[in-house]
């Protein structure tokens, strides 16, 4: 029997049950299993994702701890093979992401890291210009890097060469595309997942709904994620390139919840498991008319399910969304555009199941599990080889 590699795998769990955090989840429970031998540092500080981004006493002790625990790891295990997710902010990479990069090249570990977003090289270009020279050191010892989808390859532009990065799309788990989508709620209902901010539409979304429901009386706007203030890790419009104008998701919300139109909006906060799936089963659209993305799980969950999707032409959703084929792409802001489409969508059935089918479609042809874990398997064991030969 052929002996597994040994592969730290570095990443947070959840909670909170964002992206990272979920995708990290199911790689670690994905068929990796039965390919390496795989020892996990979770890089978890928070758990909940209002407090994600803070720079506080408790942030600081972790990166020590982080540190000290990857240098244990590489002494005592000896991987092979070290991937982490590496993050948008200074702060991250000078305490963690660095440290991460010079132990694998110190103890001679091939390393990949691996960025989620889309905003790194917009905040890079802020970062102090000792950090940016720091961080270019560092990254000439990076023997792989991965994004998201092909237009984020500029990601990395001037700190990592184009033939060291590679493309590996999101997945979500195969049982989405298995929900029930005879079960629609009798009422309209407009589904929304994400943090409820400025910069993933949600204050956007909001304002929208006294004139939905002037055309449809009983729709129901549903939200679903932790509603915070600020926003600690996404400050431009990545379609633009302009710096977002903040506005306070709690005084947005408290405006909609002391008009007559109270009755068409419901927060549930964080949903997770069975609830979800009904959520997703009883849906007649989802929103996500983000100002930044990476490559979102909420998306893709909803177009394995065949849900409608309505969202913009940010991080990959420009690579794989075709406008009116498989989703309907608006531009971020535009609130005239939001609205008039989610009344298309509500209005015309037809237009409705032709995006479910081509989602489903799409999501089937790329994007399942399978597919996508065994890019990472394929890249793995080309690095591994590469060490080798």
């Amino acid at each position: 029997m052929t002996r597994k590699s040994k592969l730290l795998f570095v990443g947070p769990l959840p909670p909170p049950y964002s992206g990272p955090e979920l995708s990290t989840k199911q790689l670690l429970e994905s068929d990796l299993r039965n390919h390496y031998h795989i020892i996990f540092l979770n890089t978890n500080v928070r758990k909940d994702n209002s407090k994600k981004g803070r720079i506080d006493f408790k942030a600081l002790i972790s990166v020590f701890k982080f540190n000290f625990k990857l240098f244990y790891i590489i002494i005592m295990k000896r991987p092979h093979l070290a991937y982490h997710l590496v993050t948008p902010t200074e702060i991250g990479w000078l305490g963690r992401d660095i440290w991460f990069i010079l132990q694998c090249k110190f103890f001679g570990v091939k390393n990949i890291i691996h960025f989620r977003g889309s905003h790194f090289d917009i905040n890079f270009k802020k970062f102090r210009l000792l950090s940016q020279k720091i961080i270019k050191y560092c990254c000439k010892y990076v023997d792989s890097a991965i994004v998201q989808s092909a237009c984020l390859k500029d990601q990395f532009k001037g700190l990592i060469s184009n033939d060291k990065i590679n493309m590996i799309p999101n997945t979500v788990d195969d049982v989405f595309s298995s929900l029930n989508r005879n079960l629609l709620s009798k009422k309209p209902q407009v589904l929304f997942f994400g943090h409820l901010t400025k910069a993933k539409g949600y204050t956007d979304v909001v304002k929208v709904i006294p004139n939905v429901a002037l055309k449809f009386p009983n729709v129901n706007f549903v939200f679903c994620g932790n509603i915070k203030r600020g926003e600690p890790g996404v400050k431009y419009n990545q379609y633009s390139g302009e710096r977002i104008k903040y506005e306070d998701p709690f005084e947005v919300e408290s405006r909609i919840l002391n008009s007559k139109y109270k009755g068409n909006y419901l927060n549930l906060g964080i949903v997770t498991g069975k609830q979800k799936m009904q959520l997703i089963e009883k849906s007649w659209i989802f929103i996500l008319p983000s100002y930044s993305e990476g490559f979102s799980r909420s998306i893709l969950e909803s177009m394995a399910a065949g849900l409608p999707v309505i969202t913009t032409p940010v991080g990959a959703n420009k690579d794989f969304i075709i406008n009116d084929f498989n989703g309907v792409i608006i531009k971020p802001g535009d609130i005239s555009a939001l609205e008039s489409n989610i009344i298309k969508l509500l209005s015309d059935s037809s237009l409705r199941n032709l995006l479910s089918k081509n989602g489903k479609r799409t999501f089937n042809k790329e994007f399942r599990e399978k597919i996508i874990v065994d890019k990472y398997i394929n890249l793995f064991n080309f690095v591994l080889n590469e060490k080798n030969s």
